[in-house]
């Protein structure tokens, strides 16, 4: 146990620690059972997919925190190597919605022993937590993505307004 009260920017030193392992993880292609190997990116495509059926490129994007060109070049890249299809009109021929095939239900179902795995192991170390505990981490986690949202938008802002004074 600390010896002093942690305090918020401990916290985010922490966060920053996490943010950057995940940044590195997501460089390192894993095997997930299917003929090539997966980034960290291209499998939570597949198992927002997967976990999503009724979805759309946009849909994807707002699970997965992305751009929507963002995911639709994932979606592209993946049906590309045969683990996602498109199916247009479903609710109508403009409409194209998203399924795993047969491999991406292979990789759909071996991330998700991954994340078993990361369960519990998690759980082994924090222990059991409270309903209340873990709607204060969702808070938190929430607080940190609306800020990150914030400062994406005024980043974009301010790269937008220098290239219009140029």
């Amino acid at each position: 146990m600390a010896s002093h009260p942690i305090t918020m920017q401990e916290v985010y030193q922490i966060w920053m620690r996490l943010r950057n392992k995940v940044n590195e993880m997501e460089s390192i292609p894993r095997d997930y059972g299917v003929k090539e190997s997966l980034f960290l990116s291209e499998i939570h495509t597949i198992q927002a997919i997967g976990a999503t059926p009724e979805n759309n490129v946009r849909v994807i994007a707002d699970l997965l925190g992305v751009t929507p060109s963002a995911a639709s070049q994932a979606v592209t890249k993946l049906a590309g190597r045969g683990l996602v299809k498109k199916v247009r009109g479903r609710k109508n021929e403009r409409e194209v919605s998203l399924e795993l095939t047969d491999q991406g239900w292979v990789a759909y179902r071996y991330h998700e022993q991954t994340h078993k795995e990361i369960y519990t192991r998690t759980t082994e170390r924090v222990g059991p937590l409270s309903e209340e505990e873990l709607e204060l981490i969702a808070r938190f986690f929430n607080a940190f993505e609306s800020v990150y949202d914030e400062r994406i938008e005024e980043l974009l802002t301010a790269r937008l307004q220098s290239r219009e004074v140029r």
